[in-house]
């Protein structure tokens, strides 16, 4: 149990000098140098004060209270935040790594990019005395709160959850790795492209929750309340997805059969009658698993949130297509004609693309105007890239690791905070390493 947190207006503060100090002396302290003692701040009030950057590791801010507070970039690993109140602060970038977070209230905070690996953010007990019976405290349970937070690109993995509360807040692009968040408030939250492999959702309130893109491989949601969460294009095992489906949520609808080839005999009319006749094919939010498009023409095709897993696609022509959050893993898209087209934040996890040319379109009129392939956070884990052609294509936090690369043309390729499959950026306009070791 907690001591007892007093009013706001008794917290202690700290003129700009001594704070200066304190934050002087621990660093030392961090550092292991001469004349450091630890920074003891629990209760103070360190609202509006800029701690960006600081050496806090293992500091105790039990109970503070640092509304708007910036601590972008700061490291407070193993440092004690028990109960405190950081609503509405600045900790993108910051190392929360194994910090104790019991309790505190990040609501309406920014955490992007937040390292939180390992850190306990299960509930706090709060003892409050009451001036007339100061023998017998008031002891309430308090969780973690992150409503209306900023938590995008947040590194949850080993952490531990409790009853923790996070209502509409923005988590896309998160590591929750195994997270349990059973019984946990996530209405209207968004997991875009979350990593939520083998995370406990069981019994959580997930009412207008967003996962479209998230990694939900091994994950438990025995129930709970979907409502009108949203699935499509979420990565499923396919005995969850069913029983998603059944409960009424958001997800992909399967297409009627005979439909593929139907689909893209009238896209073929579409494409030579430019459009005066048949009708642009259009599988957004279908169903599409081990379909055969080998060899056809589905040009500018519409496929956002499709799922293509082990769809045959050899020498097929999907160029300046939206494939964009479409499970696409273990397909076969072997000297496919790929060009200008968007595999925004797509899973093409162990696909065959040998020989496909990802190159970018080239307009016939305009040689100057090319729309590049877009693979802006794809999943392409073990992807088979051998001799592949990714000329000018944007992979900005991409995920290559084990992929193999050997003979693929990567010149011009944007590889900005990719993950790539051997240490070291690409040196020459071929890739030539061996995939051994995934380094970002």
């Amino acid at each position: 149990m907690s001591p007892s947190p007093p009013p706001e207006d008794e917290l202690a503060c700290l003129d700009r000098t001594t704070l200066q100090q304190v934050l002087l002396d621990h660093q030392r302290f961090a550092t292991n140098q001469p004349g450091g003692r630890r920074a003891l701040l629990s209760f103070h009030d360190l609202s509006d004060q800029d701690l960006s950057r600081r050496n806090l590791n293992e500091a105790d801010l039990t109970g503070a209270v640092m509304h708007r507070t910036i601590m972008s970039g700061a490291l407070l690993r193993k440092a004690t935040l028990y109960g405190a109140d950081l609503k509405l602060a600045n900790l993108d970038n910051v190392d929360l790594s194994r910090a104790d977070l019991r309790g505190v209230c990040f609501r309406g905070a920014t955490l992007r990019g937040t390292r939180m690996i390992g850190a306990d953010i299960r509930e706090a007990v709060l003892a409050r005395y009451n001036r007339r019976r100061s023998r017998d405290p008031d002891l309430r349970v308090v969780s973690a709160d992150f409503s209306s937070a900023d938590a995008r690109g947040v590194d949850l993995s080993d952490a531990k959850f409790g009853q923790v509360c996070v209502v509409q807040a923005d988590f896309s692009d998160a590591i929750l790795c195994g997270v349990n968040l059973r019984g946990a408030d996530l209405r209207n939250t968004n997991f875009t492209g979350a990593n939520l492999d083998r995370a406990d959702l069981s019994e959580a309130n997930l009412t207008g929750a967003c996962f479209t893109g998230a990694l939900l491989t091994g994950s438990a949601l025995d129930g709970a309340r979907l409502g009108t969460a949203d699935f499509r294009g979420a990565i499923l095992d396919p005995g969850t997805l069913d029983r998603v489906a059944r409960r009424g949520a958001q997800t992909i609808q399967p297409v009627q059969s005979g439909s593929p080839a139907l689909i893209a005999l009238e896209h073929k009319r579409w494409l030579d009658s430019n459009g005066q006749q048949g009708e642009r094919a259009d599988v957004s939010d279908r169903d599409l698993s081990d379909a055969d498009l080998r060899g056809l023409d589905l040009t500018a095709m519409l496929a956002a949130r499709c799922r293509l897993v082990r769809g045959q696609m050899h020498k097929s022509i999907i160029a300046m297509a939206d494939l964009s959050f479409a499970d696409l893993r273990e397909a076969n898209l072997t000297y496919a004609d790929l060009r200008g087209t968007n595999f925004t934040r797509a899973c093409l996890s162990g696909a065959d693309l040998r020989g496909a040319n990802l190159g970018p379109l080239v307009s016939a009129h305009r040689p100057d105007r090319q729309w590049p392939v877009r693979l802006d956070g794809a999943r392409l884990i073990g992807a088979d890239l051998r001799g592949a052609r990714l000329r000018q294509s944007k992979l900005r936090g991409a995920d290559l690791s084990h992929a193999n690369l050997e003979g693929c043309d990567l010149e011009g390729t944007d590889l900005e905070n990719c993950v790539l499959p051997q240490p070291g950026p690409v040196s020459s306009h071929f890739y030539t390493g061996s995939p051994t070791q995934v380094v970002s």
